[in-house]
């Protein structure tokens, strides 16, 4: 391919030039690393574990919170993780927990393909995910066109399957639960610095599917809500600092999120990859609908630094997601609070395990 061909407009959005504009893209090394002790962290879930020994799967977005733990669990079945990550990213870990690491950026169809030669399926991970509002032109690029280009790549490569990590954020409205068939975002809606992500989101997925589709390859695409995990510097972060503040912790005790531990969204994607009846379907990865603090108790009794002293919030935001699908197409199952964080402190304190990197953009 010659380098020329990627400085055309974007396809979808022709009053953009995105396309080998690097400048334009987030930096992915704004997230976190993987987890990379595969042997760490055993879980109650570990006996569902199947033998993935022989097959190579290409991970984007690979330093990211829940990049690090698909890596982990493709290393966990025996499989061959290859990450794809940006040059400037953070890979001795990576390298040291024998994963192989190529590098490509999204806006470069060409590196891309040459990235996902040899693999079996690719997960399409890498996304812009900021707390800071960004002109929305800078979701597009990453976000819409960045999915159009893993796709045209896997095609020039001959990958055939492939995950894209959507979100729950798609939805537009809602009336609990929410499953996989209700109404999302798309174009016709206002696009601007605070939804930018929740549109551009649903707009990659829908050019996903178009776009699988139109080269014949079997997609699937997961909604996960809101994660936590180890080394999480968004939601997790914020909830840390919520509990810890003296002398009293603010709890806003009225509010459900679903959450999900970013393990069992790694664990909901190595099921999609082993079975086919996936392939063509969109899966809600949420966990229960409880309430927060469910979750702020859970934490406080495993993390000694939590204070126990909190300062309920009349706060009330619900966000109700139907994950039935995945748990009867694919026996999904999700993590007691208690044991996701106790998995994910656990994973903070080992020695073996890498921690964050704090490069920003």
């Amino acid at each position: 391919m010659s380098r020329a061909k990627h400085s055309k407009q974007s396809p979808r959005h022709p009053g953009l030039t995105l396309r080998n504009s690097r400048r334009s893209l987030p930096s992915w090394a704004t997230l976190q690393p993987p987890i990379f002790d595969p042997a760490h962290g055993e879980s109650a879930l570990q006996e569902t574990l199947r033998d993935m020994t022989g097959m190579s799967v290409a991970v984007t977005g690979a330093t990211g919170l829940l990049g690090g733990y698909l890596v982990r669990a493709l290393l966990q079945r025996g499989a061959h993780p290859i990450a794809v990550v940006r040059e400037t990213s953070l890979v001795s870990p990576l390298v040291n927990a024998g994963v192989e690491v190529r590098h490509a950026e999204l806006d470069d169809v060409e590196a891309l393909a040459k990235a996902f030669v040899g693999a079996d399926c690719v997960v399409g991970n890498a996304a812009l995910v900021s707390l800071r509002p960004h002109p929305f032109s800078r979701y597009l690029a990453a976000n819409v066109d960045g999915t159009i280009h893993v796709i045209e790549a896997m095609r020039a490569a001959q990958v055939s399957r492939g995950i894209h990590i959507s979100t729950v954020g798609i939805y537009n409205g809602h009336t609990p639960p929410v499953d996989e068939d209700h109404p999302r975002y798309g174009e016709a809606h206002r696009q601007h610095r605070l939804n930018g992500y929740k549109v551009s989101k649903a707009l990659a997925e829908e050019t996903a599917w178009r776009y699988a589709a139109k080269y014949e390859i079997g997609l699937t695409t997961l909604r996960p809500s809101v994660m936590y995990g180890a080394f999480d510097r968004y939601f997790g972060a914020w909830h840390r600092k919520a509990i810890r503040l003296r002398p009293f912790a603010f709890h806003p005790y009225l509010s459900r999120f679903c959450l999900v531990y970013a393990g069992d969204v790694a664990n909901a994607a190595m099921l999609c990859i082993e079975n086919p009846i996936s392939d063509g379907k969109a899966y809600n990865v949420t966990g229960e609908d409880l309430r927060l603090r469910e979750f702020t108790k859970a934490w406080c009794e495993q993390d000694p630094s939590a204070q126990d002293k909190r300062l309920p919030l009349p706060i009330y935001y619900r966000r109700h997601y139907a994950s039935g699908r995945i748990r009867r197409d694919l026996g999904w199952k999700t993590r007691s609070y208690s044991e996701g964080i106790r998995e994910t402190l656990a994973l903070e304190s080992s020695p073996s395990v890498v921690g964050p990197e704090t490069t920003e953009a």
